[in-house]
C-alpha cells in the first residue's frame, strides 16, 4: 500500500490485517515512544472509542504506515467529552453534526532522537491535509482535540489557526501539560495546508 487511505473500519477501505497494522503502530507511538498510560492488548493500542466505527487515517510509505488518525463525531461518545471534560473547565463539551472530535493523531518522526525539537515535516502536512480533505468533503464545520502544549505551539509555529476550549488555562495529564483546542474548516486553513493550489489559483486570475 502506498498514500492516504481515510474511511470507517466497516466500509471495508481496511482489511483486518490492516486495522491491525494501524494498532500496531498506534501502540509504539503511544505505549512505547510516548509512555502514555493508555489500554493495550499485546502490542496493539486500542480502545472503547474504536467500538464506534471511527473515520480512520493512515499514511502508508513502501507497505508501513507511518501517519495515521481518527475521527467521531461529537454527537456520539467521543475522548473529550468522556475522558478529558476536566480540560473544558465547565463549558459544555461541543454536540454537533458538523464538528468532530480529531485523536490518534501521530506520524513516525524521522529521528529516533528524543532530543531532536518537535517539528511540522511533510508527512506530517500530508495527514493533516488529509483529515482537512476529509471534513471539506464530509460536511465537518469544525475539529476538536486534545493535544500537548508543545504540538500546539509547533502547529500554531506553521499557520493552524487553533482556539483553546474552556478557560485555556493547560493541564497536566500524567506527565504531558495539555489543552483542548478547536479548529474551523475554513479557506484560512485551507491555504495554510494547501500552498501551492493557492498560488495555482491566484497565477491562473491574474
Amino acid at each position: 500500500m502506498q498514500g492516504i487511505f481515510v474511511g470507517r473500519a466497516s466500509e471495508r477501505i481496511f482489511s483486518h490485517e490492516s486495522l491491525r497494522q494501524l494498532y500496531r503502530f498506534r501502540h509504539q507511538i503511544f505505549k512505547e515512544r510516548l509512555g502514555w498510560q493508555i489500554p493495550t492488548r499485546g502490542a496493539l493500542e486500542w480502545d472503547i472509542y474504536d467500538e464506534f466505527d471511527p473515520v480512520y487515517g493512515a499514511y502508508y510509505r513502501q507497505g508501513a504506515i507511518i501517519g495515521a488518525f481518527r475521527l467521531l463525531p461529537t454527537t456520539g461518545p467521543y475522548m473529550l467529552r468522556g475522558v478529558f471534560a476536566e480540560l473544558l473547565r465547565g463549558e459544555a463539551p461541543p454536540c454537533a453534526v458538523d464538528v468532530w472530535e480529531l485523536s490518534r493523531f501521530a506520524v513516525k518522526p524521522a529521528c529516533c532522537d528524543s532530543r531532536v525539537q518537535l517539528t511540522c515535516s511533510e508527512d506530517m502536512f500530508e495527514v493533516l491535509r488529509a483529515c482537512y480533505d476529509f471534513s471539506c468533503s464530509n460536511g465537518i464545520r469544525e475539529l476538536v482535540m486534545v493535544i500537548s502544549v508543545a504540538v500546539e505551539r509547533m502547529l500554531r509555529g506553521v499557520r493552524i489557526p487553533l482556539e483553546r476550549l474552556g478557560d485555556g488555562r493547560p493541564t497536566r495529564l500524567g506527565k504531558v501539560l495539555s489543552v483542548a483546542c478547536r479548529v474551523a474548516i475554513t479557506a484560512e486553513l485551507h491555504e495554510v495546508l494547501h500552498p501551492l493550489c493557492c498560488e495555482s489559483s491566484l497565477e491562473g486570475a491574474a
